[in-house]
């Protein structure tokens, strides 16, 4: 039984990446990494189809994503101390 109680170090790591994964701003700092320099090579020559138009697909969505999250947490909150 006492295998049982105690946390495995496995357990600990794969909570502590689910944190990371569910955090807003996270999102927001990997998508502004991601776009940032993507504008940069894009504004380079436009006619040219490049990698970083994919990486702006991808990254674009995730970043409102994760400011509706934290505009919706801010409102959350806003409602609960209003009432």
């Amino acid at each position: 039984m006492r295998i049982a109680l105690i946390k495995q170090p496995e357990m600990k790591i794969l909570s502590i990446l689910k944190k990371i994964k569910n955090n807003p701003w996270v999102g927001i700092v990997v998508s502004l990494a991601l776009i940032i320099p993507s504008l940069y090579e894009i504004l380079d020559d436009v006619t040219i189809l490049r990698k970083e138009y994919f990486l702006l697909i991808i990254a674009f969505p995730l970043y409102i994503k994760s400011l509706k999250k934290i505009f919706d947490d801010m409102l959350d909150v806003y409602d609960d101390s209003s009432e």
